[in-house]
């Protein structure tokens, strides 16, 4: 039996329209463009006070749910240690293509420069300095530090306790998550930024097993040696314990179980396959 999922609305008529109600001036020469899964549309604008600004618009089936709550939660929650653009205004409305779509905007200030890789796993180790990877671990540490929203979760324990179902080399472990903490969930290359330091997508953060952003990241970077070194080192105090541990065991499921569908899980399965061994 399939599941038949409607078709998006125009994203483009969506995203003009979510621009003309915050105010904000399109760009004629830069028009939005696509973004993952066909569901979002973003692109430059001007603000009404003249400032330049990121248009985000994207839908989904229900107007509630973590993800569609979590840019303006964390704007809330999430203090001046963890470098982001600012949210300057959103909007949102239901009822597109005959009631099956609700749509939500979300302008912020424009990124200074891009992110640091087009995808997850980036090509080369980036030239960061050491002001830039202070200030990824203080972000990272101010993150931990906030209170585990109730309502919000990256992985939860009945997730961790699929594991071996994922990967069966790990059956029998010990799968208890003893330490919870606030994670960004999603924290690769393509969601930071250098010049200044910026962490972006913060759709869908929640709480995780501790130590969860470090292993993302450097799981990610595995398929280029020296930014894993570099990351394993930056960030030994949280990978090189049993939490850690546990963090990179559910991270690598996430990725194992994402590679028959996701092109960059895919690229980086084979590279990840090669680090279990060392957590076994």
């Amino acid at each position: 039996m399939s599941l038949l999922i409607p078709s998006p609305p125009d994203l483009d008529a969506c995203w003009l329209r979510a621009a003309h109600h915050l105010g904000a001036v399109a760009d004629p020469a830069a028009p939005p463009g696509p973004g993952s899964g066909g569901h979002t549309r973003s692109g430059p604008v001007t603000t009404d006070g003249g400032e330049a600004g990121w248009l985000r618009v994207w839908c989904a089936p229900r107007a509630r749910g973590a993800v569609w709550e979590g840019p303006a939660l964390a704007a809330h929650l999430l203090d001046e240690r963890v470098p982001r653009p600012a949210l300057l205004a959103e909007a949102a409305w239901d009822g597109e293509d005959d009631g099956r779509w609700a749509v939500q905007a979300h302008l912020y200030e424009r990124l200074s420069s891009p992110p640091l890789s087009p995808g997850p796993v980036p090509h080369r180790l980036p030239d960061l300095d050491e002001r830039w990877w202070d200030g990824l671990a203080e972000a990272v540490d101010a993150i931990r530090a906030v209170p585990p929203h109730p309502e919000r979760g990256v992985v939860d324990q009945a997730y961790v306790n699929r594991i071996p179902d994922i990967l069966p080399e790990f059956a029998g472990e010990d799968l208890a998550v003893e330490h919870w903490e606030t994670a960004h969930g999603d924290l690769h290359w393509a969601n930071l930024t250098a010049a200044p330091l910026r962490i972006i997508d913060w759709e869908g953060w929640g709480t995780a097993p501790a130590g969860f952003d470090a292993a993302l990241l450097y799981t990610y970077s595995l398929p280029v040696p020296e930014a894993a070194r570099r990351v394993r080192a930056e960030f030994s105090g949280l990978l090189d314990t049993p939490a850690g541990r546990l963090a990179q065991l559910a991270v690598a499921a996430e990725v194992v179980q994402a590679a028959p569908y996701d092109a960059s899980a895919a690229d980086l399965e084979p590279h990840l396959r090669r680090h279990l061994r060392s957590l076994r």
